[in-house]
């Protein structure tokens, strides 16, 4: 039996706030683990026990502190992680990784490695997966898993031979070896339910603090938008289905056991003055985090009409693509429970949409915004701005699409074009001078674009300000 700890790294609490939900990547591979004789656990050193929101511009003022911590290798909150690992004493640590992460993993796994190097470090997730060679950066961590890592970690830690497990990237002679992309699972509903009891560092009276209420209904998405990673990391030709069924036996499960509980919504904490304000006293809230949870309307009719049937009385979110709308998956979603759903619109230029292949026109998404509010279903609304070539007139068309589309909430970003995605890519080969390392500057909410220089200042403080449209009176109700 082998003993595990799979982390998710700190990164919001480097931005003042924190991130309490469970990482449903590592609770997958830890339920693997364990459902096969190991003791897997999780530690989310994200995690802080006391209730804390930041407001969206607060996000942007606060990337100078964020990027200190990483010139301050010996700040008090990676001393914290590190002796938390070290107590735990494992045989292995998992890490989940993002771009924005890796510094932070960097940090880690170099003390971690010099307290006791007998500990085997793997890296994981999406950044793993796009960068082959991030062992070349990341020196104490031993191995790499591209791709799911279910398989692969078990394979690790049952001693076969890395060098045979698919998607396992180890060190031979100096160099990296590599067997190259593992393969996916392509029957998703034989997984394990994500591990939801073993969490590490977090006392036994903040266990209820915990959000364990994220579910996985889809693995993959079946678009290929440029600046999002997902196309590779999953396989875009691979999308995978969990069966209605199987979902709802685990919100069943969820419900039965009490796992789904109150809980800020840290996504409304924007502009808000009053914690209380955040509480959602009346119900609690599950969040499907798939790509696109409405990617197959078969399917998820199906879904939402089991949930009505079943008189479930669950309050839910979701992500969803305005032009997978119709009026009777809208009405469904209404009547099923659903609290928000997260739309991403991105861009309000057809000329901007058609360039980063969104296949989707603002004519389209207007028409499922109008949908959703007919049937009475808040939703978040999602911007970018920052892609190559837009101009001033393509952020105003954003701007006006974005009141005439009259969100509850509107969450909006500057574009990051994430290691290994084929806007990165395309502007590498075009030869962008891009500020790559350290790669803590790859955050979607940093205050200025990585890559354009097209944009003035004036319209992009115009385009930040349409957060100032958040809808105070849903916010209250917990519907954001």
């Amino acid at each position: 039996m082998a003993r595990v700890l799979l982390i998710n790294p700190p990164f919001y609490r480097l931005l003042g706030s924190h991130y309490n939900a469970n990482s449903l990547g590592i609770a997958y591979i830890a339920s693997y683990l364990n459902k096969r004789g190991h003791d897997a656990w999780l530690y989310n050193a994200d995690y802080k026990s006391e209730h804390s929101y930041i407001k969206l511009k607060g996000i942007f003022s606060n990337f100078t502190n964020y990027k200190d911590y990483f010139k301050d290798t010996d700040n008090a909150i990676w001393h914290e992680v590190k002796d938390q690992i070290i107590k735990f004493k494992p045989e292995w640590v998992g890490y989940t990784s993002y771009t924005a992460n890796i510094s932070a993993i960097k940090i880690i796994s170099d003390k971690v490695k010099q307290v006791d190097p007998s500990i085997k470090q793997v890296i994981g997730g999406v950044h793993a997966t796009l960068d082959s060679d991030i062992l070349n950066s990341l020196t104490s961590v031993d191995y790499s898993i591209q791709r799911e890592g279910e398989e692969a970690f078990l394979a690790l830690v049952e001693k076969k031979d890395p060098k045979k497990i698919p998607g396992v990237v180890s060190r031979s002679n100096n160099t990296l070896f590599k067997t190259g992309i593992a393969p996916v699972i392509k029957d998703i509903n034989i997984l394990p339910m994500p591990e939801r009891e073993k969490f590490w560092g977090i006392p036994e009276s903040d266990r209820k603090t915990v959000d364990v209420s994220y579910v996985n209904t889809i693995r993959g998405c079946p678009y290929k938008c440029t600046y999002c990673a997902s196309p590779f990391h999953w396989d875009r030709k691979t999308t995978r289905l969990r069966t209605p069924e199987s979902v709802m036996e685990e919100m069943r499960y969820l419900k039965e056991h009490h796992y789904v509980r109150p809980k800020f919504d840290y996504a409304a904490s924007a502009n808000i003055d009053s914690k209380e304000s955040m509480k959602i006293e009346d119900n609690t809230i599950v969040y499907f985090v798939d790509d696109v949870f409405t990617v197959n309307k078969k399917r998820v009719k199906k879904l939402l009409r089991m949930m009505i049937d079943e008189k479930l009385d669950m309050k839910w979110k979701c992500e969803a693509r305005a032009d997978h709308l119709d009026d009777e998956v809208c009405e469904l979603m209404a009547e099923a429970g659903c609290e928000r759903v997260k739309v991403g619109f991105e861009s309000g230029s057809n000329r901007i949409l058609s360039e980063v292949k969104k296949l989707e026109t603002r004519e389209e998404m207007l028409e499922g915004a109008e949908m959703l509010k007919k049937a009475g279903v808040p939703f978040s609304a999602y911007f970018m701005t920052g892609f190559p070539g837009e101009t001033d007139d393509d952020l105003k068309q954003t701007i006006d699409f974005a009141k005439k589309v009259d969100a509850d909430y509107y969450s909006l970003s500057v574009l990051a074009p994430y290691y290994g995605t084929e806007l990165y890519d395309t502007l590498m080969k075009n030869g962008h001078e891009l500020d790559q390392q350290p790669w803590e500057y790859f955050f979607h909410q940093s205050p200025k674009p990585m890559v354009n220089n097209l944009l003035s200042t004036k319209v992009l403080e115009e385009y930040l300000a349409l957060s100032e449209l958040n809808k105070r009176d849903k916010r209250k109700k917990g519907y954001i």
